[in-house]
């Protein structure tokens, strides 16, 4: 809820249960939704490129990981993003790509878009968010970043996002 400037309110009697009340701030902003067409599930083949997927959350980083592996990436999982650094550091060349959650506490997917970039300033870095706005998306990419992710999102555009970073990495 901080993320989200917003609050909570709770209301709990022993034995009759809680109500939990979220407000979220209003916004002036237009949501724009994202394409509803997607490719055919089979355009995306991984043939063996490295991806480092980091995200604070355990179940999504096992979904990610699961469906990435299925398409044929070789994939890197961390949810501690010091953790990811450091095995960036120790193999530099070790990934095609970096895919990070934007907000993650203690350590945001900036500092690890930042620490990167001095790594192997090359190496193509999305950043992933649930909760986009321009001025976010603005500073993810005067930071370095090839795309910002939305998610939760449709797996296969998901993988349609990883295997174009990839393939635009590699004509470059």
């Amino acid at each position: 809820m901080q993320t989200h400037q917003g609050a909570i309110d709770v209301h709990s009697a022993l034995g009759e249960g809680s109500i939990f009340t979220l407000y979220f701030p209003s916004t002036q902003e237009v949501a724009i939704a994202p394409p509803t067409e997607t490719a055919p599930v089979n355009a995306v083949q991984g043939n063996g490129r490295r991806v480092m997927y980091v995200d604070d959350d355990q179940a999504l980083v096992f979904l990610i990981a699961r469906v990435l592996k299925r398409k044929g990436f070789v994939v890197t999982t961390f949810t501690d993003p010091h953790a990811a650094h450091a095995a960036l550091r120790a193999d530099p060349n070790g990934f095609d790509l970096l895919v990070t959650d934007y907000n993650m506490p203690g350590f945001s997917g900036i500092d690890l878009l930042r620490q990167a970039k001095a790594i192997r300033p090359e190496l193509p870095v999305a950043l992933a968010s649930g909760y986009v706005t321009p001025e976010l998306e603005h500073n993810a990419m005067a930071e370095g970043a090839s795309a910002l992710i939305y998610k939760p999102n449709d797996v296969h555009e998901f993988c349609d996002t990883v295997q174009r970073l990839i393939v635009d990495h590699d004509g470059a």
